[in-house]
């Protein structure tokens, strides 16, 4: 089944413009040996997701081949009601078939994001859409971030990581905040490891439990850290902490000017990742 192309997500934008401004690869800093465990178990869950989603692709198809010969079969019956019946379960394995055909793009997708470097422009660009969830999670969604409103976030999650990352990466974490509001399956690729679709959906609806606002900032604080390299002090990911970060980004992404332009919209947005292509 072919997928009708969208604007492109954030994803892809930020992708871009940072391999623009940064060039090769960037390679990994020492100082992020603590988030390298944290990479690894992502992308080892991405990894057996996706192999469980090609199974059920696979298994989907087969139900397509054999409802096509029940169809044929039927047909050759010249009975009405033997054909209408095999024309229903077509239509239903084809359905099946095309929803878990999508599914296995998407956890392929984020098998490339989740087993990209720490420091990658991919991993910049899927930090600035994670802020940009978070503005969506503390209902301060559609707004527009500069590198002075950037810089103070980043402070705020953690401090010294602004002046620790260089121009691409920064380049990257802008354009995934504001290329445009998050689908639901951005949020998979992103977030996939960390939270159910139930718990991304909450997030994306503005208004989640507390507790998964603070599992997303703990999420970006220890993303942040492996992108510039910057060690999260000692207790910053106790819960107290976290609440008092939630409280100083809070009120940062609400002082941020809203968009005069629409967002990608959400909800199948085209979704290009490095390794995996496009959605």
């Amino acid at each position: 089944m072919q997928f009708r192309k969208r604007t492109l997500s954030a994803v892809v934008a930020a992708v871009v413009s940072a391999s623009l401004a940064a060039g090769p690869a960037l390679m990994e800093p020492a100082s992020a040996a603590s988030s390298r465990a944290v990479v690894t178990d992502e992308c080892a869950n991405a990894q057996a997701a996706h192999a469980v989603a090609v199974s059920t692709k696979a298994s989907a198809h087969r139900a397509v081949v054999k409802a096509r010969k029940a169809l044929r079969k039927a047909k050759h019956s010249h009975r009405a009601a033997r054909i209408r019946k095999a024309k229903r379960h077509l239509k239903q394995a084809n359905a099946r078939y095309a929803a878990r055909t999508r599914n296995e793009q998407v956890q392929a997708a984020r098998v490339g994001y989740a087993c990209a470097a720490p420091t990658s422009s991919s991993r910049a660009a899927g930090t600035g859409m994670k802020l940009d969830i978070l503005a969506i999670a503390t209902g301060a969604g559609g707004k527009v971030l500069d590198g002075t409103g950037l810089a103070s976030l980043l402070e705020s999650l953690l401090p010294g990581s602004s002046t620790a990352l260089n121009a691409g990466q920064l380049s990257a974490l802008l354009s995934g905040f504001n290329t445009g509001t998050p689908s639901l399956d951005d949020a998979r690729v992103l977030l996939g490891s960390a939270f159910t679709p139930d718990q991304l959906t909450a997030l994306l609806g503005g208004s989640p439990d507390p507790t998964l606002v603070l599992a997303l900032v703990q999420n970006i604080i220890e993303q942040l850290s492996g992108l510039s390299g910057v060690t999260v002090p000692a207790g910053a990911l106790d819960p107290s902490a976290l609440q008092g970060v939630v409280t100083t980004v809070t009120g940062l992404l609400g002082g941020l000017a809203a968009t005069t332009t629409g967002g990608s919209g959400g909800g199948g947005t085209l979704i290009c990742l490095p390794l995996v292509g496009c959605l």
